[in-house]
């Protein structure tokens, strides 16, 4: 192991990628074998291990072949992701091009998951070799672990070779698909209410291009025609002024989405900001579980989309209501220093315990810090 730790680290310092990753693999599947190396290596005497990763842009399959308990070669296909594609699909239709036209198979295939017809195909390929080749998807023990590690060689060369940009752009369209939207949602914009409580209501707009944030077309919005806290009114409000911009040229332009923090109510008080400015621009609420974590999207007309099972979609959304969040508070705790102290000079003056009258302790301590660096953080 010692010297193929060397031999990868001098193959990485040449930017000999490609075979650095090959001796890792073989230091990773002698460390899974590890204490049973002599039974593995009689059980795996000739094996080849697969694993498959499903991203949003590709998908890949990886081949690990494995003799006498050693790792003696890999081979990775990648291909175009399909719309809900499946392991097992992949797997059928790879292992059929990678099997059927080869001289020498090996005895065993360990597999994720078994598919359709695997039974019949390990007794195809039995017929081609000449001795029972069998197909298995190991759940558990060394076996499994060399199948988890075909799957990491799988992945890494995906994103190795999937961009950015890519990834974003798939997440988009299947948004699309997901939400029944007109057109892609290149550009949205996310809304959120903040009160902390108080009479005082704030809101934030966040801007997201092609998945990125805007930061430049963020705005801010005090809430001025409401004496008690109501966000559904709040929301109504805010998207009523910012419709007023619509043809504002110092204002961003409208949004191919809205992407509202709240359930169907606040949907609801969004789309009738809509249909008062005259505008129809698709809206989808953003609901949260009791975690506070992004569960699903809902429509105007009441219908949840799940999120959770596409995990690029699920990891956008999160990061925008994230985000939106993060700059209604921001903007309700400068309103809330600013109302108590006047100006920014006295807000630099003021002690930790004044701070922590106008803000929740954590945030005024973190205020506290911000503007005196020299200062250790209290208990």
């Amino acid at each position: 192991t010692a010297n193929l730790r060397q031999e990868m680290e001098t193959a990485a310092e040449a930017l000999e990628f490609e075979k650095a990753a090959a001796l890792r693999d073989r230091m990773q599947a002698l460390q899974v074998l590890g204490k049973q190396q002599q039974v593995i290596a009689g059980v795996c005497a000739d094996t080849d291990v697969w694993g498959v990763y499903i991203g949003p842009v590709r998908c890949g399959a990886a081949v690990l072949h494995i003799e006498n308990g050693d790792l003696l070669g890999r081979q990775i296909e990648i291909f175009p992701t399909a719309a809900d594609q499946a392991e097992s699909e992949v797997l059928s239709a790879v292992l059929s091009q990678y099997y059927l036209d080869k001289a020498v198979l090996p005895r065993e295939i360990l597999l994720p998951c078994l598919f359709d017809g695997s039974e019949t195909f390990a007794a195809l390929l039995t017929g081609q070799a000449g001795h029972k080749v069998t197909v298995k998807a190991p759940q558990r023990g060394e076996r499994s672990q060399l199948v988890d590690m075909a799957a990491q060689n799988a992945k890494e060369e995906v994103e190795r070779i999937t961009t950015e940009s890519e990834r974003l752009s798939r997440t988009l369209t299947d948004l699309q698909t997901l939400a029944r939207l007109p057109q892609t949602p290149r550009r949205m914009e996310s809304y959120d209410i903040s009160n902390l409580g108080s009479d005082d209501m704030v809101a934030s707009m966040v801007v997201f291009v092609d998945g990125k944030p805007l930061k430049r077309d963020y705005r801010k919005f005090a809430i001025k025609t409401l004496t008690g806290p109501d966000d559904y009114a709040a929301m109504q409000e805010v998207l009523e002024r910012r419709f007023a911009h619509r043809d504002d040229e110092k204002f961003p332009p409208l949004p191919d989405l809205l992407l509202i923090d709240g359930g169907l109510g606040h949907v609801h008080a969004a789309l009738a900001a809509e249909r008062a400015a005259g505008v129809a621009i698709p809206i989808l609420g953003m609901v949260k579980d009791d975690r506070h974590r992004t569960r699903a999207l809902v429509t105007v007309e009441g219908a949840e989309l799940g999120i959770q099972q596409s995990p690029h979609i699920f990891t956008m959304i999160g990061r925008i209501q994230e985000e939106v969040h993060r700059f209604a508070i921001t903007f309700q705790r400068q309103k809330a220093l600013l109302k108590r102290f006047g100006t920014v000079k006295a807000i630099e003056g003021a002690s930790l315990d004044d701070l922590r009258k106008a803000l929740p302790a954590p945030a005024a301590q973190a205020v506290y810090e911000h503007l005196h660096p020299e200062t250790e953080k209290e208990d």
